[in-house]
């Protein structure tokens, strides 16, 4: 019974409790703090990946910010190139129908030269009456 006696006394007292309770508690509190160090440095790694990503997303908008203003340029510069070219379309076409007018009066003058009335020369070339008329008056053949 001394055994007994002497475990209850010195082993169970509450300051061996105590003890224990408290020897618990600092385990507990150790894991926990090592839980939370593992915990910030994956947050830290998280911190960092984002701050990389937001890095990438000003650079990405810069570029597309840089490639707006060039296409911007460029739309200009074709807007231009249509202008002139519409522009030369119209002076070719101009140019086709000063041509084509003064090939059908010359024609017309070939034909009053030869002697061809005003009838004729409008239904050759499809010039007004008036226009047969005057050609054939200055360029007919003298009668």
């Amino acid at each position: 019974m001394d055994l007994q006696v002497i475990i209850l006394d010195y082993v169970l007292t509450e300051r061996a409790g105590m003890i224990l309770l408290l020897t618990a508690l600092i385990f507990f509190v150790l894991q926990q703090n090592k839980s939370l160090q593992a915990i910030e440095k994956d947050l830290s790694n998280l911190v960092g990946k984002i701050n990389k990503l937001v890095n990438r997303s000003e650079d990405t908008t810069s570029d597309l910010s840089s490639l707006s203003s060039r296409i911007s340029n460029l739309s200009g510069a074709v807007s231009e190139a249509n202008n002139v070219a519409e522009s030369t379309k119209k002076e070719l076409n101009m140019l086709a129908e000063g041509i084509s007018s003064e090939t059908i009066f010359n024609e017309a003058i070939d034909l009053a030269r030869k002697g061809s009335s005003a009838e004729e020369i409008v239904a050759h070339t499809k010039l007004s009456k008036d226009q047969a008329d005057t050609i054939v008056r200055f360029h007919g053949s003298k009668k």
